[in-house]
């Protein structure tokens, strides 16, 4: 009940967000999409795991009357729309890490490579965030499918067929965190590099919020 009023809360926040992101023409900028993206991502999570929630209390959470019941509950078929949602919520658990990705190699443009920085760039940002998810979760399907399809597919029982989808999430944030300290390192050389006098409020301000 918690976490589902908190993924309620979060799904409010970010449609607003993503609304007046796309509503004022002068907030459209490579960077703004990328976070339009990266707050659709958590928006498509937060509804996935509500979904996934009904799905099985739907499936597990019926009152059992008579023996018919029992099998019923324990077909694939009565599993499958809670097969759905977990797929779905698992491919944006992974699409909300690579945003998070895209957002860090675009940092790292802006202040170290100068790549992937123009407009017509972002569609590689859309390969990435959207796209890249797809190459774990549909082999984690199929390893589902053949080796473990058993109920909403919510236990692991071979931890292997797990970490193709765990793996490529700490991937992501391992690289993340080594991208960040490598913005903060050049940040900081610029800052002491810099003659105060000439570093302009403006700049002061991007680099304050690079650092957020």
């Amino acid at each position: 009940m918690l976490y589902t009023v908190g993924y309620s809360l979060s799904l409010f926040t970010l449609i607003t967000a993503l609304i007046i992101l796309l509503s004022l023409r002068k907030l459209h900028c490579t960077r703004n999409y990328i976070h339009a993206n990266l707050f659709l991502s958590f928006i498509l999570r937060a509804v996935a795991v509500i979904v996934k929630d009904t799905m099985l209390e739907h499936h597990w959470g019926r009152e059992i009357m008579k023996p018919t019941d029992v099998s019923e509950m324990l077909s694939h078929q009565a599993a499958v729309g809670c097969r759905i949602a977990q797929v779905i919520m698992q491919y944006c658990v992974l699409a909300n890490h690579y945003w998070f990705f895209g957002e860090a190699i675009y940092l790292y443009s802006v202040f170290i490579a100068s790549v992937f920085i123009d407009s017509n760039k972002y569609l590689l940002y859309i390969y990435l965030g959207w796209g890249t998810p797809l190459l774990f979760v549909v082999p984690w399907v199929v390893a589902k499918m053949l080796k473990e399809n058993k109920e909403c597919w919510a236990v692991n029982e071979n931890m292997n067929y797990w970490w193709i989808i765990r793996f490529p999430v700490l991937l992501a944030t391992l690289i993340n965190f080594l991208i960040f300290t490598k913005i903060l390192k050049v940040i900081f050389f610029k800052l002491r590099a810099s003659n105060p006098t000439h570093y302009t409020d403006y700049k002061l301000r991007q680099v304050f919020s690079a650092f957020v």
